[in-house]
């Protein structure tokens, strides 16, 4: 898999820390709350989208629209809703398995970024430690999902905070080795740098 590195994709990458950064102080600040309500409001979101869905198949009733394949996601989806919020404990063990899992793709995801980057110049042994710090944490949490889930909450949030401080640190750098790289390829295309002045003798006529 190739790494398109940009502007653009400096941007993104921005944004996405700072989500994780904003993300995780949440988590930490409010760890009971978000366990509390995070499974049901998921569970509430597939019912209102299940019940929307089985009013239109209602509606469009005999406009040749494929009526029971609408209907019957519908109806899974208010199913699926209802048994999130009503057995929301035994679908937590399962979210702390998803969170687990998170990390550890971010952590090889960094991983794979700054291997990509080192065409662009070489990358400090520390820049590896940060994603090795995080799949670790991700391995933690998904090989013990059923101990204290506010101490799980809490400490994801943290590494969530991590992640998002490092992989700000991490691609502040490969975005300006992009820029030094590009800069020395263009000198290049030009005739390898700046032009300078020639001596040269007058001649008299």
């Amino acid at each position: 898999m190739q790494i398109i590195f940009s502007s653009g994709s400096y941007k993104r990458t921005m944004v996405r820390s700072i989500v994780a950064i904003v993300m995780g102080v949440v988590l930490v600040l409010w760890p009971t709350e978000v366990l509390n309500y995070t499974v049901k409001i998921i569970g509430a979101v597939f019912c209102v989208a299940g019940i929307v869905s089985f009013l239109v198949s209602l509606r469009d009733q005999g406009d040749g629209s494929p009526r029971g394949l609408i209907s019957f996601n519908g109806i899974g989806s208010i199913i699926l809703g209802i048994l999130l919020w009503v057995m929301a404990d035994t679908f937590t063990n399962i979210l702390m398995y998803l969170l687990g899992f998170i990390l550890v793709v971010a952590g090889i995801g960094q991983l794979v970024v700054l291997t990509s980057a080192r065409r662009f110049g070489q990358i400090s042994g520390m820049s590896y430690l940060f994603p090795v710090i995080v799949l670790l944490a991700g391995v933690v949490i998904f090989a013990n999902p059923f101990s204290a889930k506010e101490g799980i909450i809490t400490f994801f949030g943290a590494i969530s905070i991590f992640y998002g401080i490092t992989d700000l640190i991490n691609q502040r750098r490969i975005n300006q080795m992009r820029k030094e790289a590009h800069e020395s390829e263009q000198q290049q295309k030009m005739g390898g740098g700046e032009i300078e002045d020639a001596e040269y003798e007058e001649i008299e006529n």
